[in-house]
């Protein structure tokens, strides 16, 4: 069993803030990955950290203004196919 916890947190339907805690199934190996995120609407900031369970190594992170993360998830240019 893998558990994970998603969150938003709104002030009068203005959103402020999202994020992510908890296992997620990472795509290119298969493996089940410890994932922190957080996005914070009001301050500008992302944060997300990837991390292995079983050896603690990090396998990724990423600290930067949430506007200037743009480019990945549904924001990702489609491949030509």
């Amino acid at each position: 069993m893998h558990d994970s916890l998603k969150f938003k947190h709104k002030r009068n339907g203005e959103l402020l803030a999202e994020g992510f805690s908890g296992e997620d199934l990472h795509r290119k190996t298969g493996k089940w990955m410890t994932k922190n995120r957080v996005l914070d609407h009001e301050n500008d900031a992302y944060l997300e950290v990837v991390t292995d369970p079983v050896t603690s190594v990090e396998i990724h992170h990423c600290e930067e203004p949430l506007s200037k993360h743009t480019g990945h998830g549904s924001n990702r240019k489609k491949r030509a196919g």
